[in-house]
C-alpha cells in the first residue's frame, strides 16, 4: 500500500502542470454559488453578473460579449445540443483568470410558440 502511495505522488509530480492544475467549478450544483461567494468574491460577482446579464438577454452569449465586458478565456457554448426542457438549455463554460466555470444557459429566446392549425 504505501510503495502504491509512493508511485502515485511519484507520478503526479513528475509530470509539469498536473499538480497545479487550473480549477474547475461546475455551477450546476446546488452549493457552487455560495461556496464561490464564501471563496472567491470576485469571481463571485462577475458571475452574478454574467447571468443576470445572460438572463436579460441569452443571445448575447452567441458573441464576444463575455470576453469583452468580463476577460473570460475559452468560452464553449455547446451550440448543437439543446437540453429539450422547458425552457431549453444549453450548456456553457469559461474560464475567468485558472478556474474553469460550467453551467447551463436558460435559453428563453428559443421557447416556441403554439400557432392553431387552418
Amino acid at each position: 500500500m504505501r510503495r502504491l502511495a509512493t508511485v502515485v505522488l511519484t507520478l503526479a509530480f513528475s509530470f509539469p502542470g498536473l499538480a497545479d492544475a487550473p480549477a474547475s467549478v461546475d455551477l450546476r450544483t446546488p452549493q457552487a454559488l455560495a461556496n464561490l461567494k464564501r471563496d472567491n468574491p470576485a469571481h463571485f460577482e462577475k458571475i452574478r453578473q454574467i447571468l443576470a446579464g445572460l438572463e436579460e438577454n441569452p443571445e448575447r452569449v452567441e458573441g464576444d460579449w463575455l470576453q469583452t465586458n468580463f476577460d473570460a478565456q475559452d468560452v464553449d457554448l455547446m451550440r448543437m445540443v439543446v437540453k429539450t426542457s422547458y425552457p431549453p438549455k444549453q450548456l456553457l463554460s469559461f474560464r475567468l483568470e485558472q478556474t474553469r466555470y460550467t453551467l447551463y444557459l436558460v435559453r428563453r429566446d428559443m421557447v416556441g410558440t403554439f400557432q392553431p392549425v387552418r
